[in-house]
């Protein structure tokens, strides 16, 4: 019930008027769902324009997001960019998850060793988010007007 939740949170979020595609306008637009282990929430919107590091903000943490592309991005999660290393590791052990664009994806977080002291697995809690790529499908480059 709860992902049917989430999952209907971020789809009825996406419901964007913009027309992005230009340069240096935004041309993903995320939208994210954290689900914290003691069952508190922050969700959050923004604009990614496609440059090598964008950092979404979430309650106090940040969504790092690299490598976009209109049908996949890497994810990595931070209490402060910062720092040296992610503040959690998905369910593989690393920081960083390559995902598929279009459609919202559950991420379950843990505490790294580091931040927990525990060896084992520590729930921080889980990440829905979806990344919506806005450019112009096949638009050839604009010509300069004379």
């Amino acid at each position: 019930m709860r992902r049917n939740f989430a999952t209907a949170f971020i789809i009825a979020a996406s419901t964007v008027s913009a027309f992005a595609g230009e340069p240096r306008e935004p041309r993903y637009f995320v939208k994210a769902w954290l689900q914290m282990a003691n069952r508190s929430f922050e969700h959050t919107t923004g604009w990614c324009g496609g440059e090598d590091d964008c950092f979404v903000p979430i309650g106090e943490h940040v969504i790092r997001l690299r490598e976009m592309t209109a049908s996949s991005y890497s994810l990595s999660f931070w209490t402060d960019p910062s720092q040296q290393d992610a503040c959690c590791v998905t369910r593989t052990g690393f920081p960083a998850l390559r995902l598929w664009s279009g459609r919202p994806r559950v991420v379950p977080l843990y505490y790294t060793p580091r931040i927990s002291g525990d060896p084992g697995r520590t729930p921080f809690g889980k990440l829905v988010i979806a990344v919506e790529y806005l450019g112009k499908p096949n638009s050839a480059p604009e010509r300069p007007r004379l």
